[in-house]
């Protein structure tokens, strides 16, 4: 494997109470947008989309995959959009710790990609 030169990021995003059912797709694609536009060349970011369950009760299974697919389709900096169905919005602490443990825990595998890296090559020099 490769050392690939990307840059890994998590977004955190949650539906504002204001936006209704028929609004979220277009306020999806907005911040999308702005999450695309601020990306660098090597980085890829992982949405974590905290989804009201007032909006997921209406859209049906098929149509939010089709709508979050259609965001990494899109947007070439999103690598993955994350799903997690909550009864209200998050407020700004919330969202920063979520941020923070979602950070750590994408340093993590990170750790254990170069970790791996490291003892295929040690092994490939054995052989």
């Amino acid at each position: 494997m490769d050392n690939l030169n990307v840059q890994f990021h998590v977004s955190v995003l949650t539906v504002p109470r204001y936006i209704t059912t028929d609004q979220f797709p277009e306020w999806l694609h907005r911040e999308a947008l702005a999450i695309q536009e601020l990306s660098e060349d090597n980085s890829l970011t992982i949405i974590r989309l905290f989804l009201a369950a007032r909006i997921k009760e209406v859209w049906t299974r098929k149509k939010l995959d089709t709508l979050l697919q259609g965001i990494t389709d899109k947007y070439l900096h999103i690598f993955r959009v994350e799903m997690v169905v909550i009864d209200d919005t998050l407020d700004i602490d919330e969202i920063e710790q979520i941020q923070s443990d979602a950070e750590y825990e994408l340093a993590q595998v990170l750790e254990s990609v170069k970790q791996f890296q490291e003892l295929k090559v040690a092994r490939s020099k054995l052989h």
